[in-house]
């Protein structure tokens, strides 16, 4: 996605050496930090809702969980308000998970976000934020975020 990408990191979850079904990319990562970059499927949602999701399993120590790809416009961001809850797009070019499922994601776990960029002219930029939830929809799909990460290298453009 290399104008923007959301990263969404959960720390992880293990029980002795068996794997507890990952809520997360930080749980496979963290069962096996050999493992590449690529989709996956994690359980937020509980045993019976597997949910596929790009894991980055390189940037900043791996296991971060891809929310939001954007790369090259190959996919049509304007879209209707049910897009943007069910979530659109190709899980290995550019997509948008959903905020259904973002909600899932952020609602188990404490949870650290980065936002990934880069500009046309390959100059990169990154946000980390301590913590990161989403409400779901009877609240309005409010977003909390925790403290900036001042050793960030881009400003706090999500200052709320």
């Amino acid at each position: 996605m290399r104008v923007l990408i959301v990263l969404l990191f959960l720390v992880p979850l293990s029980f002795g050496s068996e794997m507890i079904l990952p809520l997360d990319c930080a749980d496979i990562h963290h069962h096996d930090s050999s493992k590449p970059s690529g989709v996956y499927s994690i359980f937020p949602g509980g045993p019976i809702s597997p949910l596929q999701v790009y894991c980055d399993m390189e940037t900043d120590g791996g296991g971060w969980t891809v929310f939001q790809k954007r790369m090259d416009g190959s996919v049509n961001f304007y879209r209707s308000w049910d897009h943007y809850k069910k979530g659109f797009g190709d899980l290995t070019s550019e997509y948008w998970l959903g905020l259904d499922h973002i909600v899932l994601l952020t609602m188990r776990k404490r949870n650290e976000l980065r936002v990934d960029m880069e500009d046309w002219d390959d100059e990169k930029a990154y946000a980390k934020y301590a913590s990161i939830s989403v409400d779901p929809e009877q609240l309005g799909y409010t977003l909390h975020l925790g403290a900036f990460n001042i050793d960030s290298n881009a400003g706090n453009a999500l200052k709320i």
